[in-house]
């Protein structure tokens, strides 16, 4: 016989059969109405309204990185992969350059290996990189290729309890690539 048995036994012939009925189903009911509850004071914390996104990986759709720096990924440390590097010269995020021309901190869209290299060295635990220039990513290499790189960075991402940001114009992609890249990435409206 189990020690919980024993003391259910012991204590259903001690306290009256009502009593012990409350004191036995109460801890079921309040984590019941805890969840219940939670259902309905949760929402809406995905667009940041505690300054923190969770861990995860999520699309961006617009180029206002300045609300999602500030607002939307609060405190964490971030770093970037930018086609428009401009859009974070003020934060003074470190970054990696999508770009043809050589220089420092700049590597060519067709080197992959060499992106996710530096970006999963770069980044530590619960973090965020923001990755700006998806489209000129599919531009260069196709659709296929980026996408398994993308996924392949995400679980990266995941793996160090961090924060993944696509910032991509959906309307530059193709209906079907949009599709693939939210069923792997949610989005932040």
């Amino acid at each position: 016989m189990s020690i919980n048995f024993a003391m259910f036994s012991l204590a259903k012939d001690v306290i009256e059969e009502g009593a012990y009925l409350a004191l036995f189903y109460s801890p079921f009911a309040f984590g019941i109405l805890k969840n219940f509850l939670g259902i309905f004071t949760s929402s809406g914390k995905q667009k940041g309204s505690e300054g923190l996104l969770p861990s995860g990986a999520y699309i961006y759709p617009s180029l206002d990185v300045d609300y999602l720096i500030t607002e939307v990924l609060g405190n964490r440390e971030i770093i970037a992969v930018a086609r428009n590097p401009h859009l974070f010269e003020k934060y003074e995020i470190p970054l990696l350059w999508l770009s043809k021309v050589e220089k420092e901190n700049a590597v060519s869209p067709t080197h992959l290996e060499k992106i996710l290299h530096w970006a999963v060295t770069t980044i530590t635990n619960e973090h965020a990189l923001i990755f700006d220039g998806v489209e000129y990513l599919i531009l260069e290499n196709g659709f296929e290729p980026v996408f398994r790189f993308l996924v392949n960075l995400k679980d990266q991402i995941l793996l160090k309890n961090s924060v993944l940001v696509l910032v991509v114009d959906e309307r530059a992609l193709e209906e079907k690539h949009a599709f693939l890249l939210q069923r792997e990435f949610k989005k932040i409206l």
